[in-house]
């Protein structure tokens, strides 16, 4: 493996779900070379994945406006920002990043990239009339109109 992809979200909570869907279409796609597509639904498991000699790419929502813009971040840049505490929703990226760093300096990837994909705060729809495949995101049209604009960032760290 060389590349690790990881990407971040809550299918049932609206753009928050934007990494997962990114993921989804580099698998629809198709990925060059040997590269490792993972989803997690929680920070906290960035801790353990960032531990790889790999490249990894971190693809999340991030709270920013105009919703639908794609951000490329480092870790610097995350932790250069205002510090969020810890709540019962977990981890920050940046955070997590750090806590990596601290807990496993030796495994830590050595080139970690963030993909962001800015959202507005859209949420599911609760009582939607039409159900929805529990795989598909339910993203607002901003959001959903810069996942192929992530996915080419994403496949920028590629070579592809």
């Amino acid at each position: 493996m060389t590349t690790r992809i990881i990407g971040l979200g809550q299918r049932a909570a609206g753009d928050d779900a934007a990494g997962l869907a990114v993921i989804e279409a580099l698998r629809r796609q198709g990925l060059p070379g040997d590269a490792e597509v993972v989803e997690a639904r929680d920070t906290t498991a960035l801790v353990t994945l960032l531990q790889t000699p790999a490249t990894v790419v971190v693809v999340d929502a991030v709270l920013a406006s105009p919703p639908g813009e794609v951000l490329e971040l480092s870790p610097s840049d995350l932790a250069a920002g205002a510090r969020v505490p810890v709540s019962t929703h977990g981890l920050g990226v940046g955070q997590a990043i750090e806590l990596a760093r601290i807990t496993a300096p030796n495994r830590l990837s050595p080139d970690i990239h963030i993909v962001g994909v800015s959202i507005g705060g859209h949420r599911a729809p609760s009582g939607d009339p039409e159900p929805r495949a529990l795989d598909e995101p339910d993203l607002s049209p901003d959001v959903a109109a810069a996942v192929p604009r992530a996915v080419a960032r994403v496949l920028s760290f590629l070579g592809g």
